[in-house]
């Protein structure tokens, strides 16, 4: 441990956690003043996650500092000691018990929430059986029952844990501080923030009574902020809402309304709001490494069509390069302009690839396509292409049918065979229950409406279900024991991206439609 350091922490946390128990120092009951809000404990807490037990020391001359500073240490001298021991110890315990079940100083997952508010709840319930016992040994809660001074303490220490911690786990986590920055520039959070001010007003002030009674109206701003702000918003809201209730109750706005219930009303308000910000910024998470996987996997599911349409160049240049050596060998007995238009040949070939590349690479930095009118019998050419390269046993009955008068597409070719490549590598998966020479496949081109065409993919495989109709196109749910999942919603993606759609029709066969737009509607 560095000395200087630790010296510095503790010239940091000890002014703090005294400031932190005067500001809290509210309604308070019994000899020892029990409070229904105890912030202090949060940052022995996360002092002691980040230093470990070396901090104990510190934390327990601190908290019995504290009682001298702001209690007057009424107990006398022992009793106040054995309550910095009590107290101190049980943080520590609470602090250990957490980093067990969550190794990372950090709320970044629900796992890690759970296991915070799992470990806070009953460790601060724990803590507080112990502090009160020892005051009613020493005589300390007077005529108060055990049961009230516990439940009183231990919702003090449980609502400022829940409240104060996750803004000190924000603030220490750089990720989560940038965020927080980023957030307190936006003005839509502005907005929200405004509002949860008037809702407070109307809450203590404006609407007259019990404010408990009222105290659910909370709820609306902090759902909204939750689910727009995600977790740095409900820590935020949560501890303006504890602030407020201090406020009223210091200003007498609040004087007799009861404290210890709407105490547990902001408990349970705070634990919404935190669950429901992390499932928030879980999904947003989820949906950009879904993306992420999605982009990869249409990568992977591109190569078969990137390969063959570099093949193609490739094995022409390699054809006009032979050509050029031997009208090269010939010499004065080659035809005069042959060369030329070899090597002329020979660079419009390299020319082809490098724009098979570039599209390539437009494709995966910016999600850019290339539209283009695509005859139909093209695409059934490249569907035809890509059957031998899938069945190269030619153990499927292939069938290609195009309908008559159809206007050409106009669609991405390289994206659209993906789609194609998808479709017939699972058809030719589903006939392969079938004996062979039982094998069938069929491609079939199609007029839609007015401006869309329709590619039909039809196996005589066993078909799919209805509710596995839909499942069919969720990412991550394959039927392949090596499959990643991805094919078919990438596929659908493509086709969406188009302005077209994918769908699978159930029934006792194999059958998929893939609708796209034709040159007609442009």
């Amino acid at each position: 441990m560095n000395p200087s350091r630790h010296l510095r922490d503790v010239a940091v946390f000890a002014p703090c956690y005294i400031a932190l128990d005067w500001a809290s120092y509210i309604d308070p009951v019994g000899l020892f003043n029990i409070t229904p809000w105890n912030p202090q404990p949060a940052i022995a807490l996360v002092w002691t996650l980040l230093s470990g037990l070396s901090a104990l020391p510190a934390i327990m001359l601190t908290i019995l500092a504290s009682e001298f500073v702001v209690r007057g240490a009424s107990g006398g001298p022992w009793v106040t000691l054995g309550m910095a021991l009590v107290l101190g110890s049980g943080y520590a315990a609470i602090a250990m018990a957490f980093r067990r079940a969550s190794p990372m100083v950090a709320l970044r997952s629900s796992a890690a929430l759970t296991g915070f508010v799992g470990t806070v709840i009953p460790g601060s319930a724990v803590v507080a059986a112990a502090f009160v016992g020892l005051l009613t040994l020493s005589g300390g809660i007077g005529d108060t029952p055990f049961l009230q001074a516990w439940l009183r303490f231990w919702t003090g220490d449980a609502v400022g844990l829940l409240v104060t911690a996750p803004l000190l786990f924000a603030a220490i986590d750089p990720l989560s501080r940038s965020e927080l920055l980023a957030l307190a520039r936006r003005r839509e959070f502005a907005l929200q923030l405004l509002t949860l001010c008037i809702t407070l007003w109307l809450v203590f002030t404006g609407i007259t009574g019990d404010p408990a009674a009222h105290f659910y109206v909370l709820f609306l701003p902090l759902i909204w902020i939750a689910l727009r702000a995600g977790f740095n918003g409900a820590i935020v809201t949560t501890a303006i809402v504890q602030l407020a209730v201090v406020l009223a109750v210091h200003s007498g706005t609040g004087s007799g309304f009861p404290l210890l219930e709407v105490q547990a009303l902001v408990a349970t308000l705070t634990l919404t709001g935190l669950f429901l910000g992390m499932a928030v910024d879980e999904r947003a998470r989820a949906e950009v490494e879904l993306r992420q996987s999605m982009r990869l996997a249409a990568a992977g599911e591109m190569a078969g069509a990137i390969t063959h349409e570099i093949n193609q160049p490739l094995t022409a240049l390699a054809n006009y390069g032979t050509s050029a050596q031997m009208l090269i060998a010939r010499g004065a007995d080659a035809p005069a302009q042959a060369l030329p238009e070899v090597l002329q040949r020979m660079l419009n070939e390299a020319e082809r690839a490098a724009q098979i590349v570039k599209r390539l690479r437009d494709l995966f930095r910016s999600g850019s396509t290339r539209l283009e009118q695509v005859p139909v019998a093209t695409l059934l050419a490249a569907a035809r292409r890509i059957a031998r390269q899938i069945d190269e046993q030619q153990e499927i009955t292939f069938e290609f049918l195009e309908g008559e008068n159809l206007p050409p597409f106009y669609v991405d070719r390289l994206q659209v065979e993906v789609i194609l490549r998808n479709l017939i590598a699972n058809a030719t998966d589903a006939v392969a229950v079938n004996p062979p020479g039982q094998r069938r496949i069929t491609i079939r081109a199609e007029a839609h409406d007015s401006g869309r065409l329709r590619i039909v993919v039809i196996d005589n495989g066993p078909g799919v279900g209805k509710e596995q109709a839909v499942e069919l196109f969720r990412p991550f749910r394959s039927g392949k024991p090596t499959g990643m999942g991805l094919g078919l919603a990438v596929s659908r993606a493509i086709a969406e991206a188009h302005g077209g759609s994918l769908e699978s029709v159930s029934g006792s066969h194999g059958e998929f439609h893939i609708i796209l737009p034709c040159a007609t509607t442009n």
